[in-house]
């Protein structure tokens, strides 16, 4: 018995309704794949650029860590050059008593 035109056995549907959304879960899939890659793109972005701060961050912590360094060590060298000339001073208006 053969079937009229446009009729499909139940089997046939079957296989036609699950081509169909199997060819719709692909299309999905390939949509989210490609919403993926923008965001993994967006996010490598961000990653660069927090970096790139913190490459910033470190230098500027580490000029400051190296400034206070070289400010305590000028302090101690300024330091020492005053005492010889404040004991100078002091041994020149003893005597001039």
């Amino acid at each position: 018995m053969t079937e009229p035109a446009g009729c499909a056995s139940p089997k046939e549907q079957t296989i036609n309704q699950d081509q169909f959304t199997l060819s719709l879960q692909t299309a999905c899939l390939i949509q989210q794949n490609q919403l993926l890659k923008r965001q993994n793109a967006m996010l490598l972005e961000i990653l660069d650029g927090m970096e790139s701060v913190g490459d910033r961050l470190w230098r500027v912590e580490r000029r400051l860590a190296t400034q206070s360094v070289d400010l305590a060590g000028t302090r101690k060298r300024a330091a020492k050059k005053r005492r010889p000339a404040h004991e100078q001073s002091v041994a020149r208006t003893r005597s001039d008593k």
